[in-house]
């Protein structure tokens, strides 16, 4: 159910921007949807400006295009964009990994474990499946930036997370099959279990060299497990 914009005229501008970005990630705009600013601002009974500061900052986040005809645009996915995504993200779970060492906390992969385990043999064709994998994935990858102390890597993933979600849910709600479901799974579980293996191999560390220890020994664990699976990247609905 669609919920009802109503401007409280403090922070307008975060307003708008999340009121539209809810819309985006839910499809209500699907991808390639043109955006006007003055149809916006008499939709939402705002003026221009929040909107326009809004649309502004959908564009830098890589939600929105914009071009001299169109306007702002949302973004239209082909298979190189899909590929690219996952690429980064497989890239940065990499680094997350590496940079987690000294900050593990063994409860929360454990209990993110359990989840995606339970995931795992979830029924893929009931509605809420979908919901409950794209919430347990931004857990996920919050969890890893969250542990590997970087600011930086945190807003990388987090800017990856809503563009690969878009993806998901434009792949599900396309009638796609969800086949790859117990891939997510399977991909999320490996890395996991790669941290837990990691930290049951090493000691707490507390120098530089025993960071590198322990760093390596994850890394080249997924870094081995991820070899043995080729990555398989949600394109189906593009055909072939």
């Amino acid at each position: 159910m669609d919920s009802v914009f109503q401007p409280l005229r403090v922070n307008l501008g975060q307003q708008v921007y999340e009121h539209l970005f809810h819309k985006i990630c839910r499809l209500d705009f699907e991808p390639g949807t043109v955006l006007g600013i003055s149809e916006l601002a008499d939709q939402l009974g705002v003026s221009r400006s929040p909107v326009r500061d809004a649309l502004m900052l959908m564009v830098a986040e890589g939600l929105l295009e914009q071009n001299a005809v169109s306007g702002y645009r949302v973004i239209q996915f082909d298979r190189k964009y899909i590929e690219d995504v996952f690429v980064f993200r497989r890239s940065l779970e990499m680094t997350s990994v590496r940079l987690c060492v000294l900050n593990i906390r063994a409860e929360r992969i454990e209990n993110l474990v359990s989840i995606w385990e339970a995931l795992r043999a979830a029924d893929p064709e009931n509605p809420d499946t979908i919901e409950r994998h794209l919430i347990a994935d931004s857990e996920f990858h919050q969890t890893l930036a969250e542990m590997s102390n970087n600011a930086l890597l945190r807003q990388a993933l987090d800017r990856s997370i809503m563009i690969a979600q878009m993806i998901r849910r434009w792949q599900y709600t396309g009638g796609i099959s969800h086949r790859q479901f117990p891939y997510t799974a399977d991909e999320h579980l490996l890395v996991l279990k790669a941290i837990l293996e990691g930290l049951s191999r090493c000691s707490s560390p507390g120098d530089g060299s025993a960071f590198e220890a322990r760093s390596g020994t994850l890394t080249g664990t997924l870094r081995w497990q991820r070899a043995c699976r080729p990555p398989v990247y949600p394109t189906e609905a593009l055909g072939s």
